[in-house]
Parts: C-alpha cells; sequence; structure tokens
C-alpha cells in the first residue's frame, strides 16, 4: 500500500503540471516585470499602449501548442517601462496559411475547451463559426473563431478581467473618436 501511495503522488507531481495552463508569467492589472526581464520590452502600440508577442511555446510548453500560435500582452500606459505599462489584456492567436492548417487542427480551440470548459462547436468543429465568452471570479474569457469573406479562419482567446476589459475598450473607442474627427476635419 506504501509503494501504491509513493507511486501515485509521484505521478501526479510529474503529470498533473503537463496538463496545466499556460503560465503568462504576470497577472491581469500587473506591471510588466518578469515578463520584460525574460523577453525585453514591450513595443509601442498606439499612444498609449504597447503589444508583446510572444510565440505560444516559450509561454505554453507544455500545452501542445506550437508556432503557429501567439500570445500578445496588451499593455496601457504612457511608455513601455516596466514600472509604467500595465497588462490589460492577453490574446492567443492562430496564424493561418491559405489552407486554414492550424485552425483545421482545432489546437486553439481545443486548447480554450481543456483550460476554460467546454462549449458546443456543433457535430463539426471544423465548421465553427461563432464565439463563446466565459465569466468566472471577475475574469472574461472570450475564444472567437470566424470565416471571413475569403474563406480564411480567424481564431483567437482573449483574456482579460472586467476593469481592464472595460479601459481596454474606452482605449480603444477614444483612438476611434479621434480618428473620425482628423477624418472628418480633412474634408
Amino acid at each position: 500500500m506504501r509503494n501504491f501511495l509513493k507511486i501515485f503522488l509521484i505521478t501526479f507531481l510529474y503529470v498533473v503540471p503537463a496538463n496545466a495552463a499556460c503560465d503568462f508569467m504576470i497577472n491581469i492589472g500587473d506591471k510588466g516585470g518578469k515578463l520584460f526581464e525574460k523577453f525585453g520590452p514591450a513595443l509601442p502600440d498606439f499612444p498609449g499602449s504597447f503589444l508583446h508577442r510572444i510565440v505560444s511555446i516559450d509561454i505554453c510548453p507544455n500545452d501542445n501548442l506550437n508556432e503557429a500560435i501567439v500570445v500578445e500582452y496588451m499593455f496601457l500606459g504612457e511608455n513601455e517601462s516596466e514600472d509604467n505599462a500595465i497588462l490589460a489584456g492577453i490574446k492567443m492567436y492562430v496564424l493561418n496559411d491559405e489552407e486554414n492548417s492550424e485552425s483545421k487542427k482545432l489546437t486553439l480551440m481545443n486548447y480554450a475547451k481543456k483550460v476554460y470548459g467546454d462549449f458546443d462547436t456543433g457535430q463539426n468543429p471544423q465548421i465553427y463559426n461563432n464565439y463563446n465568452i466565459w465569466e468566472k471570479n471577475n475574469t472574461l474569457v472570450i475564444y472567437n473563431r470566424y470565416f471571413d469573406e475569403d474563406e480564411r479562419i480567424h481564431e483567437e482567446l482573449y483574456i482579460s478581467n472586467n476593469e481592464y476589459d472595460k479601459k481596454l475598450g474606452e482605449f480603444f473607442d477614444k483612438i476611434e473618436e479621434d480618428q473620425m474627427k482628423a477624418m472628418l476635419g480633412k474634408e
């Protein structure tokens, strides 16, 4: 009995971490810290926002993801310094070729189901053209997969929380508003 318990504990300790979700290194609302130390600073996007893109296998080595899936960190702040940029959201997205090879493997869809919970994809998940939302413990997760007019599949997983999702929404609304004002001013 004692040997069985030892074998069970050893197996549990080594197998369970392999099934864990990605280790994003920082949480929504955190400063760049450990992520910037390991992968360098984020790059400017729109004024007041910064992005850091990392191949998923560098963040999720045990999740059967590959180099066709990118993890994008979205930061808000006046500059990209370690003390200023605040993580507002994380997006994982698929880099598909013309044949949608990666999305046809259902890699990101299966990851989303495994980590955040199962959802109905119909009898043929390869033609799934919809989204699913999980809201739990102030965490917001949205899986989105759709076909564009050229039959290319766009697939992503967005992770944030209520506070920073609202801040990102307000930030991008302001950018659109400023762009509309600029366009109307030029006419």
